[in-house]
């Protein structure tokens, strides 16, 4: 248990150490687009992740090849980061750096993410009208990252924290699957198999 808190704590403290660099440098948002782009370049790629771990490898050329992938103009925070993510062997940890990050801007800034999961990409309009609907009812100023998934068939599915709200035609045949199943028709229940 001791060993996970410990983890979570250099965690948070490398996420708090790139947003001050960020701040110092207004580029927060800048910031957490670069930092998503290294960490899922390091994430989705396995051949990456052993690289940058390599031992045998010069540091400076590994770090380069972080460098290489948010491009040259990245801003000092992630440069730092490409850094210590080398040096430090953190690897492991950058998709948690990256949601510590995401918190300490969400913090900042008096804001929440809010997902918008849809079939389809929504249109600029669609995610203004959304936004501005949620920031009524909650009181606060949510940032809204839409996520597409051709599973939901239709609809949208809204995550706000742990909380969900399914719109998703999914969910309503699943209701609809659901209310079938239980009814009863003289004796026999009507429902659909599978």
């Amino acid at each position: 248990m001791e060993k996970k808190e410990n983890k979570k704590f250099k965690t948070d403290y490398y996420a708090q150490a790139i947003f001050n660099i960020a701040l110092a440098e207004n580029s927060v948002e800048q910031s957490e687009e670069e930092l998503k782009q290294l960490k899922d370049a390091v994430i989705l790629n396995l051949d990456l992740k052993k690289y940058i771990s390599d031992p045998s490898i010069k540091e400076g050329e590994r770090i380069n090849t972080l460098l290489e992938i948010t491009g040259r103009k990245a801003g000092a925070a992630i440069k730092a980061f490409a850094a210590i993510m080398v040096i430090l062997g953190l690897a492991e940890m950058s998709e948690q750096i990256y949601q510590d990050y995401v918190a300490i801007t969400n913090r900042f800034k008096k804001q929440i993410l809010i997902n918008v999961i849809s079939a389809i990409e929504l249109e600029g309009s669609t995610l203004k009208a959304i936004k501005k609907d949620v920031d009524t009812k909650t009181g606060l100023d949510v940032r809204i990252k839409n996520i597409v998934d051709s599973n939901i068939i239709g609809g949208i599915v809204i995550k706000i924290g742990e909380r969900v709200i399914d719109l998703s035609v999914k969910n309503k045949i699943e209701d609809m699957r659901q209310k079938l199943k239980s009814l009863e028709l003289k004796g026999e229940y009507f429902g659909i198999e599978n």
